[in-house]
């Protein structure tokens, strides 16, 4: 397979046009959303100063209040970053199949190795740039397939580069540690100490016909503790100030240093990851040589313990640097495009923020029957969610549900798959995300896990996790209490329709209705306005009850906009689905809904599908069918409603 290279597409353009996947929307584009004409001045800092106070406070200043600055006179003689630049550029100038030598493998999770970005990002689009990934240190981490052997000093000056390195990398963390009043030597610790890796990567940005349009590197912030930057002499780097975006002043032989993701956590926010983008010349080729300080995978970053206290809790969650990394395919903090929706789509945009949307409560243990009744039938008919508190499932039980759901969810990835759902079967029970595409070609921030758990003679306990041990008394346990919730929902929807208690359960199909159990894992996104967990749905079931974690995330669409579902504590959601909206003729709704994300926690959510048997048919019940009220809707097998829905097919 070819492999699209953006070198090859700059010397095959001909300055006549450009392939649309590069061109970005006029929001987007820097020649529209570039301040022009001023060169925004970040802090720079004099390394030689003999006053280290000075040094150390600008520093912090800086680390504080821009997340960038550059530094000069640091040590680093002119002539090794000179060889360094020069190695680099005449790898990218070696003929395309000797660099397809060091191609990062498609099968890898690693981002090491020669390629170009391949996940495509918001709306389609690409970044104007190659790359090349390797680590230099340290030495247990290396991997030299990935260190180009043309030039053959290439090895050399990296090594002579990163000799000096350190000193740098050393002096930074001892002002930013004093900075955040601990020892100097307390931050470096802290961070993985000399086991941390330095990541090296040669940004190569060809002259692009049309630079106005294109961005090499999108808008970003680096997941790493630090990163340390040599540029070449041509003008690219971007910082995002006020609102808007700047070219950063180029300084000749400056260093440009980036705070990142991971020491803003460790700083508990003290220290500020900046936000920025490269842009692109028409006429010259911009080279960037960024090294990304960072974790081992297994490094767990968070808060420093001497950061938090009561009066200044812990802002950011403590995690494995690989889980941080989780969502992104490359060093800079970025998310497939798959995930990311339109704008129109997009959270950040479309939710009505501040306020919280009160979907009505009903206590169930209230006494009076009838208003309970008529409370459960006008939030059918006007909301088509509820929510009911005082349920009669002990607390206990569902805490049980949660917390084996959880602890399944947090095992290792080749025991979670153990129960993946067979690509080949026609069932949705099994553990996986969910791989069919929408129409637009997006995917939901959401792994999942279904298996049904009523009636027996559908269970199929292949898909039950043996771990924890406790998982399947948990799930048996809710299901004993959840009976009598679904009971009384269905003999007040019954009655409601004007029908005796029992009539509309067995309507539905009685007993032997399936109870589908699907557990939704929301993990932390870092851009979780841009994407949603489960896109905008009605759920297929006659109703849904649903236990939801603490974290925010399900929304509603009312009266043309989506609002936050206000969270109860210990309150069960129920959705009315689109069977019961079929079999009521459309006097109870289906509700309009979706999830969304959380920038630091992970929601989680217990849905039980109430639906149909595939064979079973479902239509408007015959007693609410007259001339004066058809129906409004086709008779069919469950199955054939359920195969149309998922494929998009009109019903």
């Amino acid at each position: 397979m070819e492999l699209l290279r953006v070198q090859t597409v700059a010397s095959n353009s001909n300055n006549a046009s450009i392939p649309a996947m590069f061109v970005r929307a006029e929001t987007e584009q820097p020649g529209i959303t570039t301040v022009h004409g001023i060169n925004l001045e970040v802090p720079i800092i004099d390394f030689s100063n003999p006053n280290k106070e000075k040094v150390l406070s600008e520093i912090v200043e800086a680390s504080s209040k821009w997340g960038m600055f550059q530094i000069v006179n640091h040590e680093i003689p002119s002539h090794v970053i000179s060889k360094l630049q020069s190695v680099g550029k005449e790898f990218f100038e070696l003929p395309q199949e000797e660099k397809e030598l060091y191609a990062k493998p498609l099968s890898s999770e690693s981002v090491e190795g020669y390629g170009t970005k391949l996940q495509k990002e918001e709306n389609g689009k690409k970044g104007w740039v190659d790359h090349l990934f390797h680590i230099i240190w340290p030495p247990s981490s290396i991997n030299y397939r990935f260190w180009p052997k043309n030039p053959t000093s290439y090895r050399q000056a990296n090594e002579e580069y990163l000799k000096y390195l350190h000193g740098v990398v050393d002096k930074l963390f001892k002002s930013m540690s004093i900075g955040l009043g601990l020892e100097e030597d307390e931050l470096k610790k802290a961070a993985g100490g000399d086991d941390m890796i330095h990541l090296l990567k040669i940004n190569f940005y060809p002259p692009c016909p049309f630079p106005d349009l294109v961005v090499g590197v999108p808008p970003h912030t680096d997941m790493s503790y630090i990163t340390i930057l040599v540029p070449n002499e041509v003008q690219g780097l971007q910082a995002f100030r006020d609102g808007h975006w700047y070219d950063v002043k180029y300084v000749p032989n400056a260093l440009v240093i980036h705070i990142g993701d991971q020491m803003e956590i460790m700083s508990n926010g003290k220290y500020k990851a900046v936000l920025h983008r490269t842009t692109v010349s028409k006429y010259e080729t911009r080279i960037s040589w960024p090294v990304f300080i960072e974790p081992q995978p297994e490094y767990e970053v968070g808060p420093h313990p001497k950061l938090v206290n009561e009066e200044n809790p812990p802002k950011y969650k403590t995690k494995k640097y690989k889980d941080y990394g989780y969502s992104s395919n490359s060093n800079d903090v970025a998310i497939p495009d798959m995930f990311v929706r339109p704008e129109t789509e997009q959270p950040g945009f479309t939710t009505v923020h501040g306020v919280k949307l009160e979907v009505p409560i009903i206590d169930f243990s209230n006494p009076d029957e009838g208003k309970v009744l008529n409370e459960i039938m006008e939030a059918s008919k006007k909301w088509g969610m509820f929510q009911i508190v005082n349920h009669e499932i002990p607390s206990h039980v569902i805490s049980k549900l949660q917390s084996v759901g959880k602890e399944f969810f947090e095992s290792p990835q080749e025991e979670k798959e153990l129960y993946a759902k067979d690509p080949e079967s026609k069932s949705i029970e099994g553990y996986g995300t969910k791989l069919q595409k929408e129409l637009n070609g997006k995917k939901g921030w959401v792994d999942h896990l279904f298996h049904i758990i009523w009636p027996l003679s559908s269970i199929n306990y292949r898909f039950w996790p043996k771990n924890p041990p406790s998982y399947r008394e948990a799930n048996e346990e809710y299901l004993k209490y959840l009976h009598g919730v679904v009971d009384k929902l269905f003999k007040s929807m019954s009655i409601g329709l004007g029908f005796e208690e029992n009539e509309l359960k067995e309507a539905a199909g009685g007993d032997d209705m399936i109870h589908l159990l699907k557990i939704n894992y929301y993990p932390p996104c870092p851009f979780p306005d841009l994407v949603v967990g489960v896109p905008p749905h009605t759920d297929m079931s006659y109703i849904t009850i649903l236990v939801p974690n603490d974290v925010q995330g399900l929304q509603a669409f009312r009266d043309g906009h989506w609002y936050d579902v206000k969270y109860v504590p210990n309150a069960l959601v129920i959705h009315i689905g689109d069977q019961m909206e079929i079999m009521s003729n459309g006097k109870y709704k289906a509700v309009f809904h979706r999830t969304t994300v959380s920038k630091d926690e992970t929601r989680i959510s217990w849905p039980v599908f109430i639906e149909p048997q595939p064979e079973y048919e479902v239509g408007p019940h015959p007693k609410l069918v007259n001339e004066n009220n058809p129906p409004k809707y086709k008779t069919k097998k469950y199955k054939d409603y359920a195969y149309c829905k998922l494929n998009k097919i009109p019903q």
